[in-house]
């Protein structure tokens, strides 16, 4: 069944500011960004977190684009993560709670885990580029060349 808004929108009518609130109000909601310290993780860790900063691009591969890996790798470390996309989208904020020794250790493990998937990037679009140079040097090999007399 076609309700007003609907048939509306199909004849090509005036757009109404209710249309679109109409429509909003039957999307799903996002799930709500809840943050509950786990029962393990001692509430007197919470006060110095460690913060540092990577490019988004490597926490959508290290932690999954939707972060579905950050509670593995809180459950192995032992400590809580936070991870909140800044500067308009370029540079993710990693916030580390937990112990000054384990801070440091998941510093070190995300950051080598960045270096180690920055040298992977740039090693494909080298392979790439060559790639790219290799078939064009096949296809001019195929032409006839004309001895220079």
């Amino acid at each position: 069944m076609v309700d007003k808004a609907d048939a509306a929108e199909a004849r090509g009518d005036e757009w109404v500011p209710g249309q679109s609130l109409d429509r909003l109000l039957k999307l799903p909601l996002p799930p709500p960004r809840i943050c509950i310290r786990p029962w393990w993780f001692p509430v007197q860790e919470l006060r110095n977190p460690l913060v540092f900063y990577l490019e988004a691009w490597l926490t959508d591969v290290i932690f999954g684009a939707d972060r579905a890996r950050i509670p593995e790798i809180e459950w192995m470390s032992q400590a809580l993560l936070l991870v909140d996309i800044v500067d308009s989208g370029k540079l993710a904020e990693i916030t580390v709670f937990g112990r000054p020794r384990v801070q440091n250790r998941v510093k070190s493990l995300l950051l080598n885990m960045a270096s180690w998937h920055r040298e992977h990037r740039a090693r494909a679009e080298k392979m790439k580029q060559l790639e790219e140079f290799l078939k064009a040097a096949a296809t001019g090999a195929q032409t006839p060349q004309h001895p220079v007399p």
